[in-house]
């Protein structure tokens, strides 16, 4: 006849082997993962995807790690002085295909624009790059580099020597503005203005001590060349876009990490009381436990199943 308190005994033993059946699941689920990292293929077409994918979700800083870094000022100046003015843009990719030309990959690529502003409209069929159905027709060229394959952006027409990013400085309370001049000389007339909490485009390189050269856009929405007095007032930065902790993680560095992670997960209740009972800061010790294990693992999966979901898409 069964005792409750035989529940006692069989409870241990039971909770032992569900622990072992649910760690072996989880240990089976990071190696499938594994293997469909290892397995997909991340070409050159699918990085066009992903690209969109951020620009679309309005994250800049993720979808700079698909660009060129000779590129980012292109995209910096892109996304300040057009995709700011236009806020509901939604891309598209309805067509695309890589190529070869002239020895260098590519991919050629459609991609419809809805919800378009009449800004960006003029902007873009000043680069003859916009239809009149509002599709974008462009060839990406694909830059091989240390940390894996980039794609090109040339849908700002930036270039320079030493491209950096300027602003003013904060700490000089006494200026609050700086012309931006279509010459290098004080009566040369003014075509734009920079002001403080606002960072534009310059060349560093200059064969003038006194003026540097910038980059803005003129009111018929065509980006020109400007020039900007060299001043103490005048801050400098070489970093367009700064990617946080998870957004510079590649695929396979999310995957090893969160399965470093499953050995905590599988064991959080023992953990969890073990801290509880360390007096004091027991408390604080398992709830920032708890806490943080959740949000390290939402933003890794956040990481890996767009990555995936992306890769794995069928064209």
């Amino acid at each position: 006849m069964f005792q409750f308190s035989d529940l006692f005994k069989v409870a241990p033993n039971y909770c032992l082997k569900n622990e072992v059946n649910g760690s072996n699941l989880l240990k089976g689920f990071f190696m499938g993962l594994c293997l469909v990292c290892f397995c997909s293929c991340s070409n050159d077409g699918r990085l066009v995807k992903k690209f969109i994918g951020r620009m679309n979700a309005k994250e800049v800083n993720a979808a700079s790690k698909y660009i060129y870094t000779a590129d980012h000022a292109s995209l910096y100046f892109f996304n300040e002085e057009v995709l700011s003015k236009t806020p509901n843009l939604l891309f598209k990719l309805i067509e695309k295909e890589n190529i070869m030309f002239d020895g260098k990959k590519g991919v050629v690529v459609k991609i419809q624009c809805e919800n378009v502003s009449q800004f960006f409209v003029n902007y873009m069929q000043n680069l003859n790059m916009l239809d009149e159905n509002n599709c974008i027709e462009d060839t990406i060229f694909i830059k091989e580099t240390y940390k894996g394959n980039k794609i090109t952006f040339s849908w700002a027409k930036i270039r320079g020597e030493n491209l950096y990013l300027a602003s003013i400085n904060e700490m000089n309370k006494n200026v609050s503005s700086l012309h931006i001049r279509s010459g290098k000389s004080e009566q040369s007339g003014v075509i734009g203005e920079l002001t403080k909490n606002k960072k534009i485009v310059i060349d560093e390189y200059s064969e003038d001590p006194n003026w540097v050269q910038c980059f803005t856009i003129d009111y018929k929405c065509n980006i020109i060349q400007g020039y900007i007095i060299k001043s103490p007032d005048l801050t400098k930065d070489s970093l367009f876009f700064s990617l946080g902790i998870f957004e510079g993680l590649s695929l396979l560095v999310a995957v090893i990490i969160l399965f470093v992670l499953a050995l905590p997960i599988v064991y959080i209740g023992n953990i969890v009381r073990a801290l509880w009972s360390i007096p004091g800061f027991g408390i604080i010790l398992s709830v920032s436990l708890v806490f943080g294990l959740i949000y390290t693992t939402y933003q890794l999966l956040e990481n890996i199943l767009f990555e995936l979901f992306l890769i794995n898409l069928p064209y």
